[in-house]
């Protein structure tokens, strides 16, 4: 498989440069050669994601901030949970390459593990 080119960038704050702070000299490539739209918030992404259809890489972080009532934002998990229910829904059939640059640990566990299990029940199936 090659190379990816394309993704989506879900972060409230960062911009894909910024990883280079806390991202290993190994992983830090792929963020500076790929093209990203960058999105701020679960809301967008969504918005996105119906219009453009699913790209074919997406880097989450895991916490988007607060909402405008004051209670915290969708994150990056909710984010993963939707790709992969619409990847069920529409029975997609390539699927996108999952990363995550959180710097929440448990945030990214989970991102990260829900992602790798929903890749697990497909080789199942």
């Amino acid at each position: 498989m090659g190379h990816n080119t394309k993704g989506v960038f879900l972060d409230d704050i960062r911009i894909p440069s910024d990883l280079t702070y806390y991202i290993s000299k190994e992983e830090i490539d792929q963020y500076l050669l790929t093209d990203w739209t960058v999105i701020r918030s679960y809301q967008d992404f969504v918005t996105y994601i119906s219009e453009n259809g699913i790209p074919s890489i997406i880097s989450f972080d895991h916490d988007l901030g607060i909402n405008l009532d004051n209670t915290e934002a969708e994150s990056g998990y909710d984010a993963v949970k939707y790709i992969v229910n619409l990847i069920i829904e529409q029975e997609h059939r390539v699927l996108p390459q999952v990363l995550c640059h959180s710097q929440n640990p448990v945030g990214k566990t989970n991102i990260l593990s829900y992602w790798n299990n929903f890749i697990k029940s497909i080789d199942k199936g």
